[in-house]
């Protein structure tokens, strides 16, 4: 049997969206937010009855491919629908085998990219579906896996967008949003202006250095656009104002609690924890579909709650009682026992969400996998780190940088942060997670060892996947070799770390020496020795 996995996205062709807009009691601003709003639905029979289409651009395979049009081509044969607008360029490759292996594709060298992002935006407004740009990607997967990830994104590709389309407004204030984490936004209000099917009335300035460079002021007429296609942003000052305002200056103190304003770094934040908006945004973000997902639990329930104070913490989620709700106008008993219901089975949510939800910097869905994977599988285990400060057994995991090491650890010290924790884990909150069946079976035959990665591989592709073969049968694995390395796996086209592994005495295990041994683990006397 064939196994794949695939990846595209899901769109709403627009001869198609106009016609069932029209039909719709509230219509949509684009098929864009249709299609994601028609996804979201918790009947897939209700997600079926609309149109969507599919583009696959990615996929994968038992048998590793050698390139990304190796992989287009085994997708296509197998009947997946690809997008025709392909480019591919290149100075080293039979190109007029390429062109006569695909026709429909613009083929040629390096020099002709440059023209073909031109032809793809000028054709942009003749297709049947919204584009905001293009992704160009390397094709040899070898230079891929060298090439590696960041945290949130593939070196090997990079998207370019479209200029966004445009409108002329005026803005009319300026205000300041206080955010989750205290960070202080500017944001214009301007006078609304149609762009892209949407109205926009308002639009982030981001931080003071953003209009410091474009010299913002009240009153000014400044071009704003949709960044693709979805956030509005004030492109460039039009015509400055006739009342002689000067640039907009962050004011000192916060709006919402009157506390100072402290800048750090490009962004002001204000640090009062109790701060009434970071509290209102902090339970919002709790509570949201990515984090706890607490059914009946919306924004406007939300609202009701805090403003009557009967919240003032993601905690106290879990101690008011619903049945104050019942005299007040759109609370029915049908409504409080769905979001009594709703509360109790959000307990019942992971570890790794209910982390995720309490919103601490730096300590995001992939640096919490990170963790886990590391063996921090529960807070005691993350609290015992922040007391010693070892941002070194942080940093040793591979993914996370000393900025965001230090964070981590800053954060888990404190006070408020422990007092929620350990109220949350009274209302019976899982802060722990054990290791899956399949995992825990594995021997631990590489306890106590460092590994180091680096190089490309045939068998594991990502090599992420030797990782985690390693972090199975518990050992831990680095981004850099150090005195600390016991085993660098060296794949093909090895670099630097080879030689400092050499220089150091590290253990060097070859790719096919390396799968040898998981297949015959007994043999761990021979492999782990030096």
């Amino acid at each position: 049997p064939l196994s794949v996995t695939v990846r595209g996205e899901i769109f709403l062709a627009k001869s198609l969206f106009h016609k069932i807009n029209l039909k719709l009691e509230t219509p949509y601003a684009n098929p864009r937010n249709l299609a994601s709003g028609t996804l979201r639905r918790v009947k897939s029979s209700e997600a079926a009855q609309l149109p969507l289409d599919i583009f696959i651009y990615e996929g994968y395979f038992d048998a590793p491919a050698a390139s990304h049009r190796q992989i287009l081509r085994e997708l296509e044969l197998l009947g997946f629908k690809l997008n025709k607008n392909i480019g591919f360029f290149s100075d080293a490759d039979d190109l007029t085998g390429i062109r006569q292996e695909h026709p429909l594709w613009q083929v040629g060298p390096i020099g002709e990219i440059e023209d073909f992002l031109k032809q793809a935006q000028a054709r942009r407004e003749i297709l049947d579906y919204e584009i905001d740009g293009l992704v160009i990607k390397v094709n040899e997967i070898r230079a891929r896996e060298i090439l590696g990830f960041t945290g949130h994104h593939p070196r090997w590709a990079i998207a370019y967008k479209f200029e966004a389309p445009e409108g002329s407004t005026i803005i009319e204030a300026i205000q300041v949003q206080i955010g989750r984490t205290g960070r202080a936004t500017p944001v214009a209000r301007v006078q609304p202006v149609r762009i892209s099917g949407s109205t926009i009335s308002n639009v982030t300035l981001h931080n003071q250095e953003y209009i410091n460079i474009l010299d913002l002021a009240i009153g000014d007429r400044v071009n704003v656009s949709k960044r693709g296609d979805v956030i509005p942003a004030v492109e460039r000052l039009v015509e400055k104002n006739q009342e002689g305002n000067s640039t907009w200056k962050m004011p000192a103190l916060c709006s919402s609690c009157g506390s100072s304003l402290s800048r750090s770094g490009a962004h002001h934040f204000c640090f009062n924890a109790n701060c009434p908006d970071q509290v209102r945004a902090r339970i919002h973000f709790f509570a949201a579909r990515d984090q706890m997902d607490i059914e009946n639990l919306g924004p406007e329930t939300l609202d009701v709650l805090i403003d009557r104070g009967l919240i003032k913490d993601p905690g106290d989620i879990y101690h008011f009682d619903p049945e104050v709700l019942m005299d007040l106008p759109g609370f029915g008993r049908k409504k409080i026992e769905l979001l009594k219901k709703g509360i109790e089975s959000s307990k019942q949510k992971p570890y790794r969400i209910v982390l995720q939800s309490l919103a601490i910097p730096e300590m995001g869905q992939k640096v919490i996998e990170l963790l886990i994977g590391a063996g921090f599988r529960d807070i005691e285990s993350l609290f015992k780190l922040a007391e010693t400060a070892n941002i070194e057994a942080l940093t040793s995991i591979h993914g996370i940088g000393e900025k965001t090491a230090a964070s981590i650890i800053n954060s888990l010290k404190t006070l408020k942060l422990r007092q929620r924790i350990e109220g949350l884990k009274k209302q019976g909150l899982s802060f722990s997670e054990e290791k899956s069946l399949p995992e825990a079976q594995f021997p631990a035959i590489f306890k106590d060892m460092s590994w180091c990665i680096t190089g490309s591989f045939v068998h594991f592709q990502p090599r992420e996947l030797a990782a985690e073969e390693i972090k199975k049968r518990g050992g831990r694995v680095t981004s850099t070799v150090t005195g600390k390395t016991t085993h660098l796996l060296a794949g093909s086209a090895a670099g630097s770390k080879m030689e400092n592994a050499l220089s150091l005495g590290v253990k060097i295990i070859q790719e096919e020496e390396f799968l040898e041994f998981l297949q015959s683990p007994q043999n761990i006397l021979d492999f782990s020795s030096t």
